[in-house]
């Protein structure tokens, strides 16, 4: 025996980055032999595959891996490459033969490589046990008239089908060669309708797991276990993919779809039983929490509480039974108005609501959907206001078996009550009742109902300030309306007036006159639209909701515009706006919320100004920003009163007599925050006012 050559195997395995991971982990033996014939190197897979260890290997003739028989002839095989060595398969048509340590030869494919290593020439062999696969064509060569007894006869569907493959080596799709007869039963196609036709005529394409499915069978000859739902069948298979011949595959399809169905059920079981083991564990941590709380009222609401989410409810009450008047009266509840608590102030045995039966009948009611029930018919009205569609009431017992209370929940659309889902209600029905005894029920009601009537109180208290602020807010909206009617004259008046103008302009030779009034008249109507748009939605206003449209346009082509609709205004004052610009006048910014802006300080300052006073516009664009300044010669404001000027409804002393509401200045003030800029004024009393906006004057940047 040559001895091991241990700093051989160390530089074979350092001789390429990763040699190492492929012998450690390849899936096919591998044995490297130096040119003298014996092993140097040998993968785990080898070990396995011949049942010898490492070390009895290393240093082995190769021909100890070779049946007895073929020994002599592989030695003059193995020198004869060693002279003229190349990469290429190993007895191309013929068979090959290996041993392992016990003697058993078994039929195999071997690849053969080479290379050289510090002048050292090695070879390389890549063995594959091809014993499954020689069986598997023994079987199918000696065994046809046996396989196609069988083939016919299985219930599973069993098909042979023909690898597609385009230009590039990829499979692409697969072509029926033959079926059984329960496929035909599977497709409910006759064989001749199936074979010869395409996979995909019948499953479209192949998906990505398939692909790697029939490329792994085909290459390695493994047989692949697939479970896979096919829709168009509606059914699930566990699928054996197994490929006899390069270019074929079969696949052997197990119907398991009832398998699967009983797993969902086990699964749906598993988790039932999970979430009933969950409850009671929340069944118990509740009990122990009611039985730590000593205060009545409070103990009710934790009843409720808890009560609501075992159930699963929108909403609930607590009842307790007055022993005097045998009647039910609710003492906690959640998510019911008055109306409600009015409407089911008592109830007596002889309701017929869920917990009017409960109480009578001694047991748990349950109404699924109060608008189907035949027994709830009286109550769907309150019902519907108070939106549930579907109760149950769990009644308390005392230690007499005489009810002494009522838990109901309510839901607010129809509702399947299950009985593990009831039988919890039950058991922490059980719970309650201990506490009601334990917290001297009968004794404590008569402090409950004193709760209760404060409560009632509080009520009725809270009900007023409702009122008080509704009122307010009606004075609110009639104050809105008075604005608003001050806001829409100057538009209006703009219509009017070129609606006159237009009538005037009869001829033909006027229709450019004509089409001038009419774009006016349109124009303000627009306006008027989008005044009428945000004054309504002032509350947007304050809350940030008004949306920008910025476009270029010229300002002083816009102030012209501007000017001309308050022109008739000014003229039945006999005033005149001066108007003057400076700089670059085109700007980018909402037209629409500048001219509201502009209508507003325009008429205001001919509003305040006494007659045959002018009014003077000042544009002046400057750096980045645009800078509007109205002038007016008007009444002026009181310096006491200006720091309120732009407050919701307010106005100064000496304007009580001008008609408004005291809302423009305020819209004003927030339409010049939603173009990003700031309003200013300067005002004394008898002098007059200049208000000045400035903003962007492109709003794009």
């Amino acid at each position: 025996m040559i001895p091991y050559n241990s700093q051989m195997k160390e530089l074979v395995l350092e001789s390429e980055a990763g040699f190492k991971a492929l012998f450690q982990y390849a899936t096919i033996a591998i044995v490297v032999v130096g040119e003298d014939g014996h092993i140097e190197v040998i993968n785990p897979c080898a070990e396995k595959l011949f049942g010898y260890s490492n070390a009895e290997l290393i240093g082995q003739p190769l021909e100890i891996l070779v049946p007895e028989s073929l020994r002599q002839k592989h030695v003059h095989y193995r020198k004869e490459y060693f002279e003229k060595p190349k990469a290429r398969s190993m007895g191309l048509d013929l068979e090959l033969f290996a041993r392992r340590k016990d003697g058993v030869k078994f039929p195999v494919e071997i690849g053969l490589g080479h290379y050289k290593l510090n002048g050292k020439q090695l070879a390389v062999a890549f063995i594959t046990d091809i014993t499954e696969r020689k069986r598997a064509e023994e079987d199918l060569k000696h065994s046809e008239e046996r396989y196609r007894l069988i083939f016919d006869g299985i219930h599973e569907s069993f098909i042979l089908q023909e690898i597609i493959k385009d230009k590039n080596g990829y499979v692409v799709d697969l072509r029926f060669l033959e079926i059984n007869p329960a496929t035909e039963t599977l497709f409910q196609k006759k064989r001749n309708e199936i074979v010869g036709h395409l996979r995909s005529e019948f499953f479209g394409a192949l998906n990505d797991q398939l692909l790697n499915i029939i490329t792994q069978v085909e290459s390695t000859g493994e047989n692949v276990r697939h479970q896979q739902y096919i829709p168009s069948i509606g059914k699930w298979f566990d699928r054996s993919f197994y490929s006899p011949t390069p270019g074929q595959i079969i696949t052997l399809n197990i119907d398991i779809t009832r398998q699967k169905l009983d797993e969902e059920a086990l699964l749906q079981n598993q988790s039932r039983l999970e979430k009933e083991a969950e409850a009671l564990k929340k069944l118990n941590k509740s009990g122990n929490r009611l039985w730590r709380i000593e205060d009545l009222r409070q103990g009710l609401e934790e009843m409720l509480l808890t009560s609501i989410e075992f159930m699963g409810a929108d909403k609930g009450n607590v009842q307790i039974l007055d022993p005097e008047k045998q009647v039910l009266t609710i003492t906690a509840h959640k998510g019911f108005t008055q109306e409600f608590l009015d409407y089911f102030s008592e109830v007596s045995t002889k309701d017929d609501s869920a917990c009017g039966r409960a109480l009578n009948e001694k047991k748990q009611i349950i109404v699924e959907d109060t608008e189907k029930d035949t027994s709830f018919v009286k109550h769907r009205e309150i019902a519907q206001k108070s939106g549930f569609r579907a109760v149950q009431s769990t009644p308390l017992y005392g230690q007499n078996g005489i009810p002494v209370g009522m838990i109901s929940t309510h839901f607010r659309n129809p509702h399947n009550f299950s009985p593990q889902d009831l039988n919890k209600m039950e058991l922490y029905a059980r719970k309650a009742e201990s506490f009601l005894e334990r917290c001297g029920m009968y004794e404590a009601l008569q402090k409950a109902n004193a709760s209760l009537e404060k409560k009632v109180m509080q009520r009725t208290y809270e009900l007023t300030e409702a009122l008080e602020r509704e009122k307010q807010l009606n004075e609110m909206k009639s104050r809105f309306v008075s604005m608003a009617s001050h806001e829409f004259r100057t538009p209006l008046s703009a219509v009017l007036s070129s609606i006159s103008l237009v009538e005037s302009y009869a001829s033909d030779e006027q229709a450019e006159k004509r089409k001038k009034h009419i774009a006016r008249i349109k124009s303000s109507v627009r306006n008027l639209t989008d005044i009428l748009s945000n004054f309504l939605s002032l509350d947007k206003l304050e809350q940030g909701k008004i949306q920008t449209e910025n476009l270029a346009f010229n300002i002083d082509e816009f102030m012209e515009d501007m000017l001309e609709e308050v022109d008739n205004m000014l003229k039945k004052k006999k005033q005149k706006i001066i108007y003057s610009s400076n700089g670059n006048g085109d700007i980018v910014q909402d037209k629409k919320i500048l001219g509201n802006i502009m209508l507003n300080l325009l008429s205001n300052a001919a509003k305040y100004s006494p007659e045959e006073k002018d009014i003077y516009v000042d544009v002046d664009v400057k750096g980045e920003n645009v800078i509007i300044s109205v002038k007016d010669n008007g009444i002026g404001i009181p310096e006491e009163e200006q720091k309120n000027l732009f407050k919701n409804f307010f106005r100064a002393n000496n304007a009580t007599n001008i008609q408004g509401t005291g809302l423009g200045l305020s819209i004003v003030k927030k339409y010049v925050e939603v173009l990003k800029g700031n309003i200013s004024f300067k005002s004394q009393p008898g002098n007059g006012t200049t208000f000045t906006i400035s903003f962007p004057h492109n709003q794009l940047k």
